[in-house]
């Protein structure tokens, strides 16, 4: 099976598709003590390739674990799954809103990244990582990181107003702020 995964990810995936034994290593590990080797990793290049990655392992019913820089502590980013690295290519601050304070941004920007861009506007991304220099956004909103100083700055679900996802189905969503209708 997995090569004809494999087969059918080179197909849809214009970013890179690794199912060596190497790639495999090196994905098998994070920050924290788990090693589990993943089916395969794939480092998209474009947004579809995120759509295209999630419509084949849907077909192909293996799981997905999205993965930043694998600065987790307890072992989020590794496991029995396609790994999808979204820090090699999808890493871009796309617009900042002065006016309105929010950013938008992909999920392999750099925390430290982020915040250089942000300093000569007087802005800065809130939660304090001890990880700042290496970890990712869509890592930190996975895990609500938050840091040291939390209490002043807050954790990341205090700084997100709202996500742009792809689900297992394949289909994207926006989530946002859920407002009460009672």
């Amino acid at each position: 099976m997995n090569d004809d995964l494999y087969q059918a990810l080179k197909k849809r995936v214009t970013g890179e598709v690794r199912f060596d034994e190497t790639s495999r290593y090196l994905y098998s590990t994070d920050a924290s003590i788990y090693e589990i080797k993943p089916i395969g990793v794939v480092v998209p290049r474009t947004h579809e390739d995120v759509f295209a990655t999630m419509e084949v392992a849907r077909e192909f019913k293996v799981p997905v674990l999205p993965r930043g820089a694998g600065t987790s502590l307890a072992g989020q980013t590794v496991g029995d799954a396609v790994v999808i690295d979204m820090s090699k290519y999808l890493n871009r601050v796309l617009e900042v809103n002065r006016e309105e304070h929010w950013a938008i941004v992909e999920p392999g920007v750099v925390q430290e990244q982020l915040n250089v861009h942000l300093r000569p506007m007087g802005f800065l991304f809130g939660p304090d990582t001890s990880t700042a220099n290496r970890a990712t956004l869509g890592g930190m909103m996975g895990n609500n990181s938050a840091g040291s100083h939390s209490i002043l700055y807050g954790k990341t679900i205090d700084h997100i107003l709202s996500t742009d996802v792809v689900l297992a189905s394949g289909e994207g969503r926006t989530f946002g702020q859920i407002t009460s209708t009672a």
